[in-house]
């Protein structure tokens, strides 16, 4: 797991941020230095950009824009968010998804998401945003 979730009673900092899953309460705290998004180019030119983490939230979402903006920006072809290792996002990371969306000129959008999970997609049907994006579901 590449986020340090607290459980339980413990001292929260001002970085961590609070969320829900499964009816669970989490903390997050981010982790310095720590890769958000892993960029890869496919031999037809499609741009997939690994979401890293588990959890795509307001303490990640800065870092996915810091991270994937320039990679979509030079990118000439498809851009793909690869979310198979995500299980929840919140509307900070809705937000960020929906700004790489807008980074891609009309011939070249939407962006496509891969893998994306059962509570993902819940959670994107929820926020009305699910026909934004080209949808390819996990098996």
């Amino acid at each position: 797991m590449n986020s340090v979730v607290v459980f339980g009673k413990q001292t929260i900092h001002n970085s961590c941020k609070r969320f829900q899953l499964g009816g669970r309460n989490f903390l997050k705290q981010p982790i310095p230095n720590q890769m958000i998004v892993q960029p890869r180019i496919e031999s037809d030119g499609t741009v997939v950009l690994t979401v890293m983490v588990d959890s795509l939230i307001s303490v990640d979402s800065p870092a996915f824009k810091m991270e994937a903006d320039p990679v979509i920006l030079a990118s000439t072809g498809r851009v793909e968010v690869d979310c198979s290792r995500l299980e929840f996002i919140d509307s900070s990371g809705m937000a960020a998804l929906l700004h790489a969306n807008k980074l891609l000129p009309a011939e070249r959008s939407p962006v496509r998401l891969t893998g994306v999970g059962k509570k993902v997609l819940t959670i994107l049907e929820m926020m009305c945003v699910h026909r934004s994006f080209d949808l390819q579901l996990r098996n």
